[in-house]
């Protein structure tokens, strides 16, 4: 998704952001457009059509005996193989089939997001041809997104379960939307980084509300990720990316630098090298796939200002994310987006700083090799 999922059904419109996505430290883009559900291709932004419409003027498809049947059907898809092909490893297995199908039943929002991601998956599979798809992916998307501010807006301990679950799923949809977009000219996905970052505060909300209550889903799914937690101590650079904190070259120094900046790109780093520590070549997904994932939860909202700004050490950093990205190709909501956007960034690096794409060009030449000799 290129933009953040705090789009407003009822936005105060207090600028520069309502009070609603204020308290929760959200970006707000009430007046930005929402998805068309009549578009037949995502467009070059990344799936998000524009219109002068917003979020208010949604209305549901009328009730009749074609959605139930379309939502069954999108249901059963989510629920036998959908479902399955979102999980990383069994750490979380639970949480995206039984779990979410049992509580999407008591959630509008969930249940949208549930029939939206079943129908990216059908549109996805049908290699971009199924237009039915893309329509009911997109008019579940939107739906979602205004049950999504609803609770977001009334943030409590009966709904926390359902917006931690949403807020995942339309993360889902915003890795998925890299394989389609545009890359000339070339502007990074600085959306994706922020709404995923922005997910950070939903799930702080969330552990002050259901600390105590160790059977919450919400409890259960922020304590799945006390291995990762850990990361969040980590200050520790890896020895071949130490050099990137330079600042000797002339190159090195044309970069405006403060405390901020330098924190940024150090607590950037040290994730990257967190992630790679864990590495298993027999089996990638279960070893980097969650903490890959929540990287941009991770960082500092400051990166991807830097990222925003072109920055050519902020890109090089990029890179090798999406190095790390690019070896969960086997997932179909990440497919190459992280192969074609190491390439994009190539292109527009400045020359003195092209020798750092030396790790991500290799992660994508041991790809190549790997799916040659798989012919």
């Amino acid at each position: 998704m290129s933009e953040s999922p705090c789009k407003v059904s009822k936005c105060d419109e207090t600028k520069p952001v309502c009070s609603h996505c204020s308290r929760l430290q959200l970006p707000c883009i009430y007046d930005r457009a929402v998805s068309d559900s009549n578009s037949s291709s995502p467009t070059e932004n990344g799936g998000q059509q524009q219109n002068k419409s917003t979020v208010e003027t949604i209305v549901d498809p009328p009730e009749s005996e074609s959605r139930r049947k379309l939502e069954l059907n999108l249901f059963h898809q989510y629920m036998t193989d959908t479902g399955p092909s979102i999980i990383m490893d069994s750490i979380t297995s639970n949480f995206w089939i039984s779990t979410i199908c049992r509580l999407a039943l008591k959630s509008d929002a969930t249940l949208y997001a549930i029939y939206m991601v079943a129908a990216l998956h059908a549109h996805q599979r049908s290699n971009y041809t199924d237009n039915k798809a893309l329509d009911a992916c997109q008019t579940y998307l939107n739906m979602a997104i205004r049950e999504h501010h609803k609770d977001v807006a009334d943030i409590n301990s009966d709904n926390i379960e359902y917006i931690c679950l949403t807020s995942s799923m339309l993360r889902l949809y915003g890795f998925a939307q890299l394989q389609r977009r545009s890359l000339e000219p070339y502007t990074p996905p600085v959306g994706l980084l922020r709404i995923t970052g922005a997910s950070t505060a939903l799930f702080r909300k969330a552990w002050d509300l259901i600390q105590d209550n160790t059977e919450s889903v919400a409890y259960k799914m922020i304590e799945s990720a006390a291995d990762l937690l850990e990361d969040n101590y980590s200050k520790e650079l890896p020895d071949d990316l130490k050099p990137l904190m330079n600042r000797e070259k002339p190159h090195e120094l044309e970069e405006s630098w403060d405390a901020d900046t330098e924190d940024a790109y150090a607590r950037s780093l040290s994730l990257i090298g967190r992630i790679r520590s864990f590495i298993d070549r027999e089996n990638i997904a279960k070893s980097i796939g969650r903490r890959t994932i929540v990287f941009p939860m991770m960082m500092r909202m400051k990166f991807s200002d830097l990222v925003d700004e072109l920055r050519p050490r902020a890109l090089v950093i990029l890179a090798y994310y999406f190095g790390l990205l690019s070896m969960l190709s086997e997932f179909w909501w990440i497919g190459d987006s992280g192969a074609r956007e190491i390439r994009a960034i190539e292109k527009i690096l400045p020359d003195e700083w092209q020798g750092w794409l030396e790790w991500p060009r290799s992660i994508l030449q041991e790809q190549d090799v790997v799916m040659d000799g798989g012919e």
